[in-house]
């Protein structure tokens, strides 16, 4: 503003009453001291409005006729100064930019200024502030024309209501994230969703889930949202990261919530990437009882604040996470459990009873016919010695899966060779199989051998069962300093989506192997997956629109 224009104390800008003269020799012709009798004292009424306004941490801001201010007290000129408008002599105009709740530019006659200066009143108007360097505050806006005060023809009051209106914005997201997480569909895309809703209802530059690999000892991020595709190189030079190491290690070992106010410069994320414009981050830990599933990140591209607000809702928020992971681990369950009875039932049903029904005929039978000829009498006894080691083959993989998935098989862990067992269980008795292997010359794990030959032989045998005639199977072997990773593939039918989540239940056959006669119980890969579990590893499945049936193991390289 002009130096004409620039603010000026009260006893300037209000005149006296209007019928009364004005002081002579005050330069103003338009402005006069006028004192009020308070009690027994005389108040001088500008220098007390001055006192007033002073004292409020509300802005309030007096323009004239041209929209130029000229009264603002401190709070405003805090506020004028946080914007960047000039405050000084040089100053001409300060209609600060403001933008409305939906983010809009309020230019033009949509401005509270030019609504006050057309004489209207203005209630209650939400306006939005932004600044470089700081978060984006938000205020409602009071005013409107002014009458009979000389220069002054409008006023507007702006109230900061950023906290009341962020705790609003927090408890808006965390009830939305709640409704999210309750919603049926795969729980890998309803995490992305929380994650993005997190992003954008709390203004975050960018949001990540980061998960905790037990089979690898490390953290590793599974999805991100992102405001903008600026920030993607930075975060994608961080990689898995182990306990206690960067930002996402930090709250997995603290299990705390972890704020870091300078990216580039604290010791923590320094040395981990080229952040550009990202400036400050939160992460908090995703909590199961005493240990942590995974955690949440949120990164701003300008200056943050710790507040205690925040990060409280943010706990909140990564509870919920951590119960909806629970009680879907607790759902498989439940629903594996359900299955797996009726599943026992076909067992019982079928597997067990036809070699009890060919045992049973054959020896009454022989019972019947005391003096059958001995050659039929010795078939009819191989019969029966076939069902029987049928049967104990059936309850000896029983006892197993059941000891196995119990805890109760021990294991002989030694320093083994991965390749040689994985291309010991390809060859088998057939050196000249259709698989095909890639695997380095050794690869050292700590490992029970026979459990897990055990594990690749009925991955192998699933893919026989399965490959195309003429087609063959790829396995592979490979490792890095903390797992190592055999894959068994083949190019059959795939695995039908609705079946896809049921391949490791007990018991479970697909109504294809029923109907198409080949033998089995529906153990073997529930056998497997206890193995590799058991040797705090992991045994998944390739997606069913996946041009190939993978199965991949996950071992940790070194015994906990």
């Amino acid at each position: 503003m002009t130096e004409a224009a620039k603010p000026e104390a009260l006893s300037s800008v209000f005149p006296d009453d209007p019928h009364e003269p004005a002081v002579a020799g005050s330069g103003n012709p338009g402005s006069s001291r006028r004192t009020v009798p308070v009690g027994s004292v005389s108040v001088d009424q500008g220098l007390a409005l001055r006192a007033v306004l002073d004292s409020l941490d509300v802005a309030v801001l007096g323009y004239d006729r041209n929209g130029r201010v000229i009264l603002m007290n401190p709070a405003a000129r805090a506020l004028v100064e946080e914007v960047g408008e000039p405050t000084g002599a040089d100053a001409v105009h300060t209609r600060m930019l403001l933008f409305d709740t939906a983010g809009r530019q309020m230019d033009g006659e949509r401005h509270p200024v030019a609504r006050a200066l057309r004489g209207e009143s203005v209630r209650h108007v939400e306006v939005c502030v932004r600044t470089a360097d700081s978060p984006a505050r938000m205020y409602l806006a009071q005013g409107g024309p002014v009458t009979g005060a000389g220069r002054l023809a409008a006023v507007l009051a702006f109230h900061d209501v950023t906290l009341l209106g962020r705790a609003k914005q927090l408890k808006d997201c965390v009830a939305r994230v709640s409704a999210i997480l309750g919603e049926p569909g795969p729980a890998g895309l309803i995490i992305a969703t929380a994650v993005r809703i997190v992003g954008v209802m709390l203004g975050w530059a960018a949001s990540e889930f980061w998960s905790v690999d037990r089979v690898g000892q490390v953290i590793q991020r599974r999805n991100r949202w992102q405001a903008d595709d600026s920030h993607s190189a930075g975060l994608d030079r961080v990689g898995d990261l182990l306990k206690g190491v960067g930002l996402a290690g930090r709250a997995w070992q603290t299990r705390k919530p972890v704020w870091v106010t300078d990216l580039v410069t604290d010791p923590l994320t320094a040395a981990q990437t080229e952040w550009g414009p990202l400036r400050a981050a939160l992460a908090v830990p995703i909590p199961s009882g005493s240990s942590v599933l995974g955690v949440l990140i949120c990164y701003s591209d300008h200056d943050e604040t710790p507040d205690d607000m925040r990060t409280a809702i943010h706990g909140s928020i990564a509870v919920h996470l951590g119960e909806f992971l629970e009680r879907r681990r607790a759902d498989d369950s439940s629903i594996a459990l359900e299955h797996s009875r009726d599943e026992y039932i076909t067992l019982v049903g079928h597997e067990l009873r036809t070699p009890l029904t060919g045992i049973q005929a054959n020896a009454e039978m022989l019972r019947a016919e005391p003096d059958m000829p001995a050659a039929e009498r010795q078939q009819m006894l191989e019969v029966i010695h076939r069902r029987a080691e049928e049967l104990n083959r059936l309850v000896a993989t029983l006892l197993d899966v059941a000891g196995t998935r119990a805890g109760h098989m021990s294991l002989h862990r030694r320093r083994i060779d991965l390749t040689e067992v994985v291309r010991a269980a390809a060859t088998g008795d057939d050196p000249a199989a259709a698989i095909d292997i890639e695997a380095p010359e050794t690869l050292p794990v700590h490992a029970d051998p026979d459990r897990v030959r055990a594990a690749v032989d009925e991955l192998l045998r699933n893919a026989r069962t399965w490959a195309p005639r003429d087609s063959r199977i790829n396995v592979t072997v490979r490792g890095d300093q903390r797992t190592a990773v055999v894959t068994v593939s083949n190019t059959g039918p795939p695995i039908p989506a609705d079946q896809h989540a049921r391949v490791f239940e007990l018991f479970y056959r697909s109504d294809e192997l029923r109907h198409s006669g080949i033998p089995g119980a529906g153990l073997g890969l529930t056998l497997a997956r206890a193995i590799v579990e058991q040797h705090g590893g992991t045994l998944t499945l390739s997606e069913p629109d996946e041009h190939t049936t993978t199965f991949t193991i996950r071992l940790p390289r070194h015994s906990a």
